[in-house]
């Protein structure tokens, strides 16, 4: 008897603890949580932001590898914290365009001529394996993304958008390059893309390049892909990568479409430092 008055009076008080402190409690919880969320997310924003608009300076050779970069002098700069600066350039740090030297500041990166020629190499093998998989793999969806994609290039180039270019060409390759289903391959693709075009924007394009770009299209790509034709796909997305890189860098790449196709197709790249001679 004394176990069955003790269960009632405990039930009661149990059931008013849930009903009315515990929830109290529990909401109590759940702000603070939702605070801690949104100003995660609010710094979160902030970060990206501030990553979006020192990728822009740097791919566009506002900001080269001759200053260091303070997290100090970028807080004051952007209103916010040293650690938003900092989960910035950590991004931007993963994407190859800067690098930390410690107690010596972060620097923007400045690849070598062969760093340079490398890396184009090094996304030529990658794109070129996943457009012979996205050959068998392409449906008339993916088709219509990128060519929506080409669309919004071409309306960005109209304009002379620097980084606007930047930004929907490479969009449209790792759109292009995940038909192929290689997940595993996708970050590298975009750490090199990136990279090259910090090689390749800073330089000033004539008018000329501007109204009439003399490269391969990414419409002759898609062509060939809706075709399903996998030679022709090849060629097209290797002429588009290389003419490009001849338009844009020349004093890295030259200006002989010819030599440097064949140089990327038929032999590694020879250096002294390479070959030991």
């Amino acid at each position: 008897m004394r176990f069955r008055k003790r269960s009632c009076r405990v039930l009661p008080l149990k059931i008013d603890v849930i009903g009315g402190k515990g929830v109290n409690i529990h909401l109590s919880a759940n702000k603070n949580s939702q605070t801690g969320l949104t100003t995660g997310a609010k710094r979160a924003r902030k970060s990206d932001a501030v990553y979006q608009d020192l990728k822009r300076k740097i791919l566009t050779g506002e900001m080269t590898s001759h200053s260091p970069i303070t997290e100090q002098a970028l807080a004051q700069d952007y209103g916010c914290s040293q650690s938003t600066i900092r989960e910035a350039l950590m991004q931007l740090q993963q994407f190859g365009l800067v690098i930390r030297r410690g107690y010596q500041g972060t620097f923007v990166t400045d690849p070598s001529p062969l760093e340079a020629r490398l890396l184009l190499k090094l996304r030529i093998d990658i794109e070129a394996t996943g457009i012979a998989e996205a050959v068998k793999l392409a449906t008339a969806a993916n088709l219509a993304e990128l060519r929506d994609l080409d669309r919004q290039f071409e309306e960005r180039r109209i304009r002379r958008d620097v980084f606007g270019c930047a930004e929907l060409d490479r969009s449209l390759h790792l759109k292009l390059f995940r038909i192929a289903r290689m997940p595993i391959l996708e970050p590298m693709l975009v750490r090199t893309t990136m990279i090259l075009q910090r090689v390749m924007l800073p330089t000033p394009r004539p008018d000329c390049t501007w109204a009439q770009p003399p490269v391969t299209r990414h419409r002759s790509i898609f062509d060939a892909l809706e075709a399903r034709d996998v030679n022709q796909t090849l060629d097209a997305l290797k002429s588009h990568i290389l003419s490009s890189a001849i338009m844009l860098a020349p004093h890295y790449y030259g200006t002989d479409l010819v030599r440097l196709r064949d140089e990327y197709d038929n032999a590694f790249l020879r250096t002294p430092g390479l070959t030991g001679h």
